[in-house]
């Protein structure tokens, strides 16, 4: 059998969680795990919580604001990333796409409709945010 593999962290994880993981046992490293799946859970519940206040607050259907939501999951940006209540805010409508912008070398989601013969955008969340 061969040595196996030591996995890479994600680029997304900072150095100090990738070397406090890196000293934990097996069973802590179990626990840990099991944490951030709850914590995972516990962030997407108060995002769709948050969204709905957001949509009662500026009098938006919540059916639009579910609608955007299922959008931003679609493309896989999770739901605790948006700022819910500017987006709803702005008046963003449930006919917006999802673009992909690139500002300063770095690429970033937006919201994108036309009003008559302008095109609005609204900033949703970065690139990479999974």
């Amino acid at each position: 059998m061969s040595e196996p593999t030591k996995p890479q962290p994600s680029d997304l994880l900072p150095k100090y969680v990738v070397e406090g993981l890196q000293k934990q046992d097996s069973e802590t490293l179990r626990a840990v795990a099991h944490y951030a799946q709850e914590l995972r859970v516990y962030y997407a519940a108060q995002a769709e919580v948050d969204r709905t206040a957001a949509a009662d607050t500026h009098h938006i259907e919540r059916a639009t604001a579910d609608e955007l939501a299922a959008k931003a999951q679609k493309k896989g940006i999770p739901e605790d990333v948006a700022d819910w209540n500017t987006i709803l805010e702005k008046g963003v409508p449930a006919k917006a796409s999802i673009v992909t912008k690139t500002i300063n070398d770095n690429q970033y989601y937006y919201f994108q409709w036309r009003e008559g013969d302008r095109i609005k955008s609204e900033y949703l969340a970065p690139v990479g945010s999974k």
